[in-house]
């Protein structure tokens, strides 16, 4: 097994800045909607794999995974189909989408753009109070860290997108993070442990958020471009391992040909 020895680069504390210690409090209303409750328990199985990848599927089967009945699991496999972790085929069901480390390859040339936006934009906007939030992530992925707990680590990183795009204020990113973060989740847990990447992914999200919580957009530049850097290196790693990195390279242009 290879082990992934990516450097992570502190961020340095600011002298004035002390996060709150208490519980972190959910970017989300505090009562959420069945439908978004439903959402969150079987967008989770599928990232986790406790729903299969490429299973067929059917709304009782959803609504025993969610605890809910079929109309907020309707509302919520509408949601799961815009993130392409669900395809919903006329007379044929609902079927959960494959893993796919090409795809993730074409994905994550979109991601390092939209994170980028979205992580200073948050920078840049975040309010005192969602400040000392990002610092608490940035301490729960730091024990997801030390601990190699693969759930505090995923379920944070769902409280960190979506405090991020809370913070972004821009419904455009909004859209376009949230079609491609839930694939990028899926792909993390199914491959991390082949290529030992919980400790680093961890530590890459700690900096990010931390940056975040200090209003350093320069930092946050560094942090994300380390962190998609390691995304990208896990799919290709897991490509090469397919035997189907070839057809990434395949559509790369020809430096030769400038």
């Amino acid at each position: 097994m290879s082990t992934n020895r990516i450097p992570v680069k502190p961020v340095p504390a600011g002298p004035d800045f002390k996060p709150a210690r208490q519980a972190l409090p959910s970017p989300r209303p505090s009562v959420a909607s069945s439908a978004e409750r439903a959402y969150l328990r079987i967008e989770e199985a599928i990232v986790t794999m406790e729903i299969q990848p490429g299973s067929d599927v059917n709304e009782a089967f959803l609504s025993d995974v969610a605890g809910f009945g079929r109309t907020p699991v309707r509302e919520a496999v509408r949601k799961l189909c815009f993130e392409h972790l669900l395809v919903v085929k006329p007379k044929r069901g609902i079927y959960v989408t494959e893993v796919d480390p090409v795809a993730q390859l074409r994905l994550l040339e979109v991601r390092r753009e939209i994170d980028r936006l979205v992580f200073q934009n948050a920078a840049r906007r975040a309010t005192p109070e969602q400040r000392r939030q990002f610092a608490l992530l940035g301490e729960n992925f730091r024990r997801a860290s030390q601990a190699a707990d693969k759930m505090l680590f995923i379920r944070n990183d769902k409280e960190f997108n979506e405090l991020c795009l809370n913070c972004a204020r821009n419904e455009f990113l909004t859209d376009s993070l949230r079609s491609i973060q839930g694939l990028s989740r899926r792909f993390w847990f199914c491959h991390y442990k082949s290529f030992d990447y919980l400790s680093v992914t961890a530590l890459l999200h700690a900096g990010v958020a931390e940056a975040i919580a200090y209003g350093n957009v320069n930092l946050v530049s560094e942090a994300t471009e380390r962190l998609v850097d390691s995304a990208e290196g896990l799919a290709r790693k897991v490509a090469a391992q397919q035997g189907v990195l070839a057809e990434h390279e395949a559509i790369l242009p020809d430096p030769a040909a400038h």
